[in-house]
């Protein structure tokens, strides 16, 4: 970096004007004005021409070092809509979030298939109505022998499968405005039935629902009964798990 000259302070103008009026004057008296006007002119330009020169090195050097390096501006930076240049950064959007649940099927051999009927449910697999639940998987089942035995199943998040379980256990025991049927006991049984399968945190917990044949109907937990009624079966009853109709449900309204 040139050394700093007091004189660099005087602006083009002055100087030139200095040089003018030190040729100007003539005569022994001023001719030792006259040369050190000249030489501190001639300082002066060179001062200027070495800054100049500096700054052409070093442009030249950064832009060799940026060749050398492979460095680009264009690959490092992006531009906002705003048109600012703004440093990559990598995607966070996902970060945090938990993958889906995977599916899981109903099972196809399910132990309602082989109990003596929708009502039997096996000890120790009944759900305490006083569990929470955080979901439920509806499965629709073909009792007949020889027929597909799954004929249907849904999900429900965790507030619907909450909504079900409250319902339900504010029923009694039967609801005394179904029809009593008096049938032969070949027909008695049901053709098919429904399994609600909640999730607790012991793991997967049943109630079976009952709505067909002229045996009994309600929703069965093992250890307590349910009478049938429309609420909790509103809940559940869509899609592939809403059956056509049956002996009892053709007796309900709103289900």
């Amino acid at each position: 970096m040139p050394e700093h000259d007091p004189e660099q302070e005087l602006g083009p103008k002055i100087a030139s004007a200095f040089q003018s009026q030190a040729d100007a004057q003539t005569g022994p008296p001023y001719d030792g004005l006259a040369r050190e006007a000249r030489r501190r002119v001639r300082k002066r330009r060179q001062n200027l021409t070495i800054a100049a020169a500096a700054v052409v090195v070093a442009a030249a050097i950064g832009g060799v070092w940026n060749l050398a390096s492979g460095e680009s501006p264009v690959a490092s930076t992006a531009s906002d809509s705003s048109g600012h240049s703004q440093a990559s950064a990598p995607d966070k959007s996902t970060e945090g979030m938990a993958p889906p649940k995977a599916a899981v099927s109903c099972p196809p051999d399910h132990p309602i298939l082989q109990a003596d009927g929708p009502n039997a449910v096996p000890a120790g697999t009944g759900l305490d109505l006083n569990t929470p639940v955080t979901g439920l998987q509806a499965c629709r089942y073909q009792l007949t022998p020889g027929s597909t035995a799954l004929l249907g199943q849904e999900r429900f998040s965790p507030e619907v499968a909450q909504q079900v379980v409250d319902a339900i256990k504010v029923l009694p025991e039967r609801n005394p405005t179904l029809p009593v049927f008096k049938c032969a006991p070949q027909t008695a049984q049901p053709s098919e039935a429904i399994v609600l399968r909640f999730d607790t945190a012991a793991g997967i917990r049943e109630v079976w629902v009952q709505y067909d044949g002229c045996d009994s109907a309600g929703f069965f937990t093992g250890t307590h009964t349910y009478g049938l009624y429309a609420a909790p079966l509103k809940l559940f009853m869509t899609g592939s798990v809403r059956p056509p109709g049956s002996t009892y449900l053709n007796a309900l309204k709103d289900w």
